[in-house]
């Protein structure tokens, strides 16, 4: 690969990153999956190879969720790292068959087969055709089950967002346009991947977050800023591969080196401000907006502890995330600035039930 096009900037990331205990056996049963679903090497129905073995152990799949999801039981942490894999394949198996092809209407019909693998109500799924809807379709009777309904179907909701995010990435890719910031953040804030990792959180943490509280503001503010937090992230970090290698449009550094005509350090050291920007929000959000939200919904001991956990979750995953693509082969991270420490003023959310429960990842 080229030299850098810019240096990383100085990241903003208040808690420290935990590693899960259950890394190596996570590891080692994702490996299985993945060889399972014909992820890795060519498939056996002569379709293209997007993974070799070599590439596959470099991403670390099982390294990122052990980094994100520091307390998930080693069950979940395998079924987690499946999803992860799952995710990132989809990702790459679309780039191949229809972002570099530019091939709409193959990549609507690929898209329109996919959520019939997520039936609600678990039924059986469609025989899949290839490995990304043989993924879904395992994943799917492995996970929902163990979910209620209300989860079931808003985190079908975020997955079918996944799909919209293809459809509006690849029409920019066609038609050689980038977005301008605005429209680039609001969108990927609805249909990018964040809010569908938020979903997995309440999985790995085993606390969902209360229906009648799931689509307050203070909520919406938390999934939003936890978005920009880690979609700008992957921005910052992926921004040579993507511009130099796959011919995307869609990246928030290059939205704003093109749309404020500065050069791409001045771009990326913009979009770290960016972030920093959200991730304080996060944290002024948790410390002011939910005891209110708690007490005006009179939410019960363990109603405001799946709150919080799930709070912690998403802390652990900005962390968690970010120290995975400093060690990660799909990212640019030569000359990174280290991981910090522990900061000073690291939040903790006080309250009935909640006491004992810090948010600032201050386990040890």
């Amino acid at each position: 690969m080229a030299d850098q096009p810019f240096e990383l900037p100085d990241f903003y990331v208040p808690h420290p990153a935990r590693l899960n205990p259950h890394l190596e056996s996570a590891r080692a049963h994702d490996k299985r999956w993945a060889f399972e679903m014909e992820m890795i090497g060519p498939t056996k129905d002569g379709g293209p190879e997007i993974w070799s073995e070599a590439y596959f152990d470099g991403m670390d799949m099982a390294g990122l969720c052990a980094w994100a999801h520091p307390d998930t039981p080693g069950d979940r942490l395998d079924i987690v790292t499946d999803w992860y894999t799952w995710v990132f394949y989809f990702d790459d198996h679309f780039l191949a068959l229809f972002k570099r092809t530019r091939d709409q209407q193959g990549a609507k019909a690929y898209l329109d087969r996919l959520m019939a693998f997520m039936p609600l109500d678990l039924s059986d799924p469609p025989q899949w055709t290839n490995p990304v809807e043989r993924g879904l379709a395992d994943l799917w009777q492995r996970t929902a089950p163990q979910m209620s309904m209300d989860w079931r179907k808003r985190f079908a909701v975020s997955t079918e967002n996944l799909l919209v995010d293809c459809v509006w990435e690849l029409d920019n890719i066609a038609n050689d346009r980038i977005p301008n910031p605005i429209d680039y953040i609001g969108m990927r804030r609805k249909v990018g991947g964040a809010p569908w990792s938020a979903g997995l959180v309440e999985y790995t943490e085993g606390a969902e977050v209360p229906e009648r509280v799931a689509h307050s503001r203070p909520l919406r503010v938390l999934r939003d800023t936890f978005s920009d937090g880690v979609h700008l992230r992957n921005d910052i970090f992926s921004y040579q591969r993507e511009t130099q290698q796959e011919g995307e449009v869609n990246n928030g550094v290059l939205v704003m080196e093109t749309f404020l005509g500065c050069d791409t350090q001045q771009a990326a050291d913009t979009v770290s401000d960016i972030i920093t920007s959200r991730l304080k929000q996060f944290e002024n959000t948790v410390i002011t907006e939910l005891p209110p939200l708690f007490a005006e919904h009179r939410l019960l001991a363990d109603e405001q502890i799946a709150v919080a956990r799930y709070v912690k979750g998403l802390q652990d995953w900005q962390s968690g995330g970010h120290q995975w693509h400093l060690r990660s082969n799909r990212y640019m991270n030569e000359n990174a600035p280290p991981m910090p420490g522990r900061r000073r003023g690291s939040r903790f959310l006080s309250g009935i039930g909640t006491g004992s429960i810090g948010l600032g990842g201050a386990h040890g």
